[in-house]
């Protein structure tokens, strides 16, 4: 059993590394038209695409997926494409380790650097750094299910372990189609974007699609060092905020919405969202002083939706506005988007249960259902919302305490890890919005690829693959 589970994943892995080695064809088109060094992106894709087809051919079979195999799959799957994501940040001289943190916060969409002069990278480069983001966004396995009909019933069991948050219902009958309509509204988005900042802000075409690639990504890395704030540009910051609310918004309201169904927006999900986010902007205006409405906003929503731009320092703002973005961050976006962390449909679920408990304390013989949507929310799914977010809370103080034995402050620390965890990108004290992570010891880093790869994949698919029980089952 163990050796067919193996086979199987090694023969999807490599399926993946093929499609993945095409991604490289647009760096290598940039630096072409840039008149930079090419080979390097051609090598990339020559690598993975010969690592990929071996792998697919070598292990080949004909073993239908089963979901113990989707948990080995879409975990090696999220271990190996950012190992081959990495190979052009080698040949442009970068430490392994840091070649590996980079292109995991790619894929994870996280948005934490190393770097500390990004412009120092060839344009080439830059794409591709968003370009991984673009791609992990809405998750490539997701972008495989859609293009690979050899998945059929098994993507069903992928799908459902990559997706961020509790699993929205299914938009079309079959997974491929659902991936397929994901990806199209996903790419629109990104598209109609692009098309805003370039011709509504005035930023150059370069900079217009990078940006855009990881705004409806929510993962936060930018063609500059200074970041957002660095363009100076307000017509660009409320383009870039409309745009990471949709990317932190469920894309199934999204899908109803553009068929007319506007009775979506009365989700209870997508209430809370806005009300949270309406909520924390009206608090750091307060922290901050009136004059920081725009900055107010643009942190709020690019924390909760874990996209981690910055117009501001706001490692330096005062404590309030601190702790209320340091709660975005374990909050996080909507179940079924591209944001991280908790999610606002766990959060809300856990609100629910504590009603209901607290009713029936006062009644304690009272039936009293758990509604969600007006409709009754089944037992095993509340009892899965308090174990993850059990387990979260639990990984992220074993994390911090990690760092703190590397030498880390409790700020820098906690923070690190809560944005790390959330794929959020910076955090407070020494790893904050004007700083990076290039100074920390080897050992905090890989502590943080480790926990930027859990929360992408939200614990539960990470952990069981190093269950003794999974593998004697």
């Amino acid at each position: 059993m163990v050796r067919q589970r193996v086979r199987l994943t090694l023969h999807i892995i490599g399926s993946f590394l093929k499609y993945l080695s095409l991604a490289y064809i647009f760096p290598l088109l940039t630096a072409l038209y840039y008149h930079e060094n090419w080979q390097i992106f051609l090598y990339a894709l020559l690598l993975t695409l010969g690592v990929g087809l071996i792998l697919e051919f070598a292990f080949k079979t004909d073993r239908e997926i089963e979901r113990p195999d989707g948990f080995t799959i879409v975990a090696f799957t999220w271990l190996l494409i950012p190992v081959f994501g990495m190979i052009p940040y080698l040949f442009l001289g970068l430490h392994p380790l840091d070649a590996l943190f980079e292109t995991v916060s790619g894929f994870t969409t996280t948005g934490s650097t190393i770097l500390t002069n990004v412009e120092a990278l060839p344009k080439s480069a830059l794409l591709w750094r968003s370009l991984t983001q673009w791609l992990g966004g809405m998750g490539v396995i997701a972008l495989f299910i859609a293009i690979l009909p050899r998945l059929g019933v098994g993507g069903s069991q992928l799908f459902e372990l990559e997706a961020t948050g509790p699993m929205p219902e299914r938009i079309r009958p079959r997974f491929a189609t659902t991936a397929r309509t994901l990806w199209t509204i996903y790419a629109a988005f990104t598209g109609v974007e692009i098309v805003f900042l370039r011709f509504l802000s005035r930023l150059p075409l370069f900079d217009s699609i990078c940006i855009s690639f990881t705004t409806l990504a929510t993962g936060g890395f930018t063609p500059t060092t200074a970041g957002i704030g660095g363009y100076g540009n307000p017509v660009a910051e409320y383009i870039i905020i409309f745009f990471m609310f949709l990317g932190g918004t469920n894309f199934l309201i999204h899908y109803q919405f553009f068929r007319g169904n506007f009775k979506v927006l009365k989700d209870e999900e997508f209430r809370l969202y806005v009300i949270l986010l309406l909520v924390a902007t009206g608090l750091l205006v307060v922290s901050q002083g009136l004059g920081s409405y725009r900055a107010a906003l643009f942190q709020a929503v690019s924390i909760m939706t874990c996209t981690g731009f910055s117009t501001a320092n706001f490692a330096t703002w005062a404590f309030g506005g601190q702790m209320v973005l340091l709660t975005l961050m374990f909050i996080g976006a909507s179940g079924g988007s591209t944001g991280g962390a908790i999610k606002v449909s766990r959060v809300l679920t856990l609100i629910k249960h504590t009603g209901v408990m607290m009713r029936k304390a006062i009644s304690p013989n009272a039936v009293i259902p758990l509604k969600y949507n007006r409709r009754p929310l089944p037992d095993a799914v509340v009892r899965d919302v308090i174990s993850f977010v059990f387990l979260y809370l639990l990984v992220a103080i074993v994390a911090t305490v990690a760092l703190g034995f590397v030498g880390l402050d409790l700020q820098t620390s906690l923070s690190a890890v809560a944005t790390c965890m959330a794929n959020c990108g910076p955090g407070l004290g020494a790893v904050g919005p004007s700083s990076n992570f290039a100074f920390l010891p080897a050992a905090a880093k890989s502590i943080l690829i480790v926990t930027m790869w859990l929360g992408r994949l939200e614990l539960f698919t990470i952990f069981m693959i190093f269950s003794p029980r999974f593998w004697r089952g």
